[in-house]
């Protein structure tokens, strides 16, 4: 629900128990002109039914415009001749996780996937072993990302950014003579 409604439903929520809550206070303690005509022209009992119902009636929307709103997950949306396919970012961070872990030079990984009006963008932060190329290994993971996401779900990639975190060297026991 958008911000305008919600705050609708506030300000109607909030007159109507507060008009509930002077009918309620114009049975014990007329306030006002209006109160003192209230008690002339309606018995104290239908004053008190009447200002209780507006007030807990009024509560409804005020919950409602408080209540904070459902968060969807974030998706990407797919149009196809049989209708809309949406596939959450979540999915396509399990499918980088898929590629990243093909590669047998990365010890570890976290991936980001960001929608933008230009494609999508991957942010990976890796961890890789020692004593490799990684220019070229980087660039390859980079293909190979874009790759296997355009091919398996038709959303162009617009960026696939690594950061790598850490060189993990692999414990190699030392000669000692």
């Amino acid at each position: 629900m958008k911000f305008i409604a919600r705050l609708f439903l506030v300000i109607l929520g909030l007159l109507v128990t507060g008009t509930g809550v002077f009918l309620l206070l114009a049975t014990a303690h007329p306030i006002g002109a209006l109160g003192y005509y209230l008690m002339r022209s309606y018995e104290q009992t239908a004053l008190l039914c009447v200002g209780g119902a507006l007030a807990l009636v009024g509560l409804i929307p005020l919950i409602i415009g408080f209540s904070p709103p459902k968060k969807k997950p974030a998706t990407m949306l797919q149009s196809g001749e049989l209708g809309e396919v949406r596939i959450t970012l979540s999915a396509l961070e399990n499918m980088v996780l898929r590629v990243v872990q093909q590669s047998r030079w990365i010890r570890d990984s976290s991936r980001r996937v960001r929608a933008t009006p230009q494609g999508l963008v991957i942010d990976l932060k890796i961890k890789v072993v020692a004593d490799e190329n990684l220019p070229v290994l980087t660039g390859e993971l980079q293909k190979n990302v874009k790759e296997y996401l355009e091919e398996i779900t038709g959303i162009i990639v617009s960026e696939v950014q690594i950061s790598v975190q850490s060189v993990v060297l692999d414990q190699v026991p030392l000669k000692v003579k």
